[in-house]
């Protein structure tokens, strides 16, 4: 539990300074993004993780694809390190549908069976104002067969976004 609030912290510290940052250190329409998750969730639900990220401003010339940049850390110490890629598939007013995925790193693989997982979502947001949008996701996390086992995982998570 200690390495948990360890990282809480260092994410809320690290979330803190880029938030202090003027609006011009971040390019317009980039977000953070910080998240409660329940993993397992068609098991017994019993993994909680908090997820971050930051996801670029759409890409004009590349159909509007939002690289984004991905840390995951589970209840029990696990981090899973990756980058990706985000684009919204459906807007209308305040409401959007989008979709991601990412490629990334385990720490700690022995309950996922590689120490390489895939992670994909579809997550709905709604925007409160200008600067914050709700979300409520629910992601797959695989190795896609690269290891000996592959027992994957899904969750759902609730997360806040900050927009620049």
């Amino acid at each position: 539990m200690k390495t948990y609030l360890k990282t809480l912290a260092t994410v809320f510290i690290t979330l803190s300074s880029l938030l202090s940052f003027s609006a011009f250190a971040l390019p317009n329409g980039s977000e953070l993004k910080v998240g409660a998750a329940v993993w397992n969730l068609f098991d017994n639900a019993d993994r909680h993780a908090l997820h971050t990220a930051y996801i670029h401003k759409p890409l004009e010339d590349y159909y509007g694809i939002r690289p984004t940049v991905m840390l995951i850390t589970a209840d029990e110490g696990q981090h899973y390190f990756a980058v990706g890629a985000a684009k919204d598939v459906y807007a209308y007013g305040d409401f959007s549908v989008r979709v991601a995925f990412h490629a990334g790193i385990v720490d700690e693989s022995e309950d996922l069976g590689d120490s390489i997982e895939f992670y994909s979502s579809l997550s709905a947001m709604y925007r409160l104002n200008q600067r914050v949008s709700l979300e409520a996701e629910v992601g797959h996390i695989s190795n896609g067969g690269l290891g000996d086992i592959n027992p994957g995982s899904e969750s759902f998570v609730t997360s806040i976004h900050y927009h620049f």
